[in-house]
């Protein structure tokens, strides 16, 4: 039987099936939304029940990991007639997977910011107007990363951010005006 799980950063934490069953419940709720239904969370812990059968088949003596857990639902969902249901789930793990990486970015940015010589780090030499070593030039580096960030997350099409990423094109004033970036 599972007892634990290992998190995304290597954490191992107890196993905790009811969180299998509020992600389920939660996805057939949006669905329910939709239709004009009302999802049935007794169904959601039937189908928990499944994903833990399935999970103790797969990992005996093993550990699962979080996305391992993730994938059973989206399979046991599907077998079990409940695509729509799926279909969400899948779309909130998407965002979620989204709303990380962006966090893993800022945090990457900021933490180069922060403990790097503007000799050192391009993000710190960004603007030759601003020294980037003294204190005002740190937090108007910390407003562009956010700035930055928020812009390729929440306004710009995927494509065009890993474009702009990838050094294929440049999209200029992220950081200053990003109401006026066209996507």
């Amino acid at each position: 039987m599972i007892k634990e799980v290992y998190k995304r950063d290597g954490r191992k934490i107890p196993f905790n099936k009811e969180r299998i069953t509020r992600a389920i419940y939660l996805a057939a709720e949006e669905v329910s939304k939709r239709e004009g239904t009302e999802a049935d969370y007794h169904m959601s812990e039937q189908l928990a029940d499944e994903v833990v059968t399935k999970i103790n088949q797969n990992f005996f003596g093993k550990t699962p990991n979080v996305e391992d857990i993730q994938d059973a639902v989206v399979k046991v969902l599907i077998e079990t007639g409940h695509a729509k249901t799926s279909e969400q789930y899948i779309l909130y793990r998407a965002e979620r997977s989204r709303v990380r990486d962006s966090q893993s970015r800022l945090m990457k940015e900021i933490k180069e910011i922060t403990f790097s010589d503007a000799d050192a780090a391009d993000v710190k030499r960004e603007n030759a107007n601003i020294d980037g070593n003294t204190a005002m030039g740190t937090m108007l580096q910390y407003g562009s990363a956010v700035s930055k960030e928020f812009c390729k997350t929440n306004m710009l099409k995927p494509e065009h951010t890993k474009a702009h990423e990838a050094g294929e094109i440049h999209i200029h004033d992220m950081d200053v005006r990003p109401d006026r970036v066209i996507a």
